[in-house]
C-alpha cells in the first residue's frame, strides 16, 4: 500500500469525525480564513484542495458569498462533505492532477494537508495552474527545519523499519489480548514535512517571484515575514502566492 492508497482508504476512517470531535475550528484556522476573505471579492470562485468533510474552513468563505469548490482523494470524505455541506461543489480527485481547466478560480487554498502529498511541488504547480491571474494561492507546510517537527518525522521513519514494525506488532497483540484500543497495522510514513528552502528553489525554477511567507506564532496569530529563511523557530509556515 502506497501513501495515496493509504489516504484514500485508511486515514479517512479517522478523519471522518476527527475535525469535529478533536480539532474543531481553532484560532489558526479562523485567522487563515479572515486573511483570505480580506483579499478575495464576494462571489469569487474558490477551490479548497483536500477539502475533507468541508468542516470547518470551506463553510467560512461560502457564508461570505463565495462560490466554493472542493476536492479530496477520499470518496468517503467527499460523500460526507456532500451530506453535511451541500453548498460545496465537491468531487473526488488527485491534487497532482486537478480535474479543472486552467484559470478556473480566483483563489485556491490548501490547509493542514500538504504533508500528505507524495509530490508537493507537482501539487503546487496544479494549484497555480487552475488559479487565474490576478489571484491568490495559499497553503501551509510543516517546517522540517523546526526541531519538534524534525524529531517527529525521525520517529515516524524509525517506526517504519523492521524494529518499529516489531514494536507495533507487540502493541497490537497487547490491544487484542487485553481488548483495549484499536490495532493499527499500517506502518506507512504518510505525514512528511517540508524544508521551505525546497519550495523557494521550486518557485525560482518555475518563475514564481511574487510570494510571501507567513509564520504561525505561539499565540496562533499569523505574521507576514519579508525574508526567505529557514524559520527554525516555527513549526508551521503559510505560503502566499499572488499570481
Amino acid at each position: 500500500m502506497d501513501r495515496k492508497q493509504y489516504m484514500k482508504e485508511v486515514y479517512p476512517k479517522y478523519w471522518m469525525t476527527a475535525r469535529e470531535e478533536i480539532y474543531g475550528f481553532g484560532e489558526y484556522d479562523k485567522n487563515l480564513c479572515r486573511y483570505l476573505l480580506e483579499r478575495i471579492p464576494a462571489g469569487e470562485n474558490v477551490l479548497e484542495v483536500a477539502v475533507g468533510t468541508g468542516y470547518p474552513i470551506a463553510d467560512f468563505p461560502y457564508k461570505a458569498g463565495c462560490s466554493i469548490y472542493g476536492i479530496d482523494i477520499s470518496w468517503d470524505l467527499i460523500e460526507k462533505c456532500r451530506q453535511i455541506n451541500p453548498n460545496i461543489k465537491c468531487m473526488v480527485g488527485d491534487v497532482e492532477n486537478l480535474p479543472y481547466p486552467d484559470s478556473s478560480f480566483g483563489c485556491t487554498y490548501c490547509f493542514h494537508s500538504t504533508w500528505y502529498f507524495p509530490n508537493l511541488p507537482k501539487a503546487i504547480d496544479e494549484m497555480l495552474r487552475v488559479n487565474r491571474s490576478p489571484g491568490l494561492v495559499m497553503f501551509d507546510i510543516q517546517n522540517l527545519n523546526a526541531k519538534k517537527i524534525a524529531a517527529g518525522h525521525r520517529k515516524r521513519l524509525a517506526g517504519s523499519g523492521i524494529i518499529g514494525k516489531m514494536i507495533t506488532y507487540g502493541k497490537n497483540m497487547a490491544k487484542i489480548i487485553l481488548r483495549r484500543g484499536t490495532p493499527v497495522w499500517n506502518s506507512i510514513v504518510f505525514e512528511v514535512p517540508t524544508y521551505p528552502e525546497t519550495l523557494y528553489k521550486h518557485f525560482e525554477q518555475i518563475g514564481v517571484l511574487r510570494f510571501q511567507v507567513m509564520i504561525w506564532r505561539d499565540d496562533r496569530t499569523l505574521e507576514l515575514r519579508d525574508e526567505k529563511s529557514a524559520f527554525e523557530d516555527y513549526d508551521r509556515l503559510v505560503f502566499i502566492v499572488n499570481k
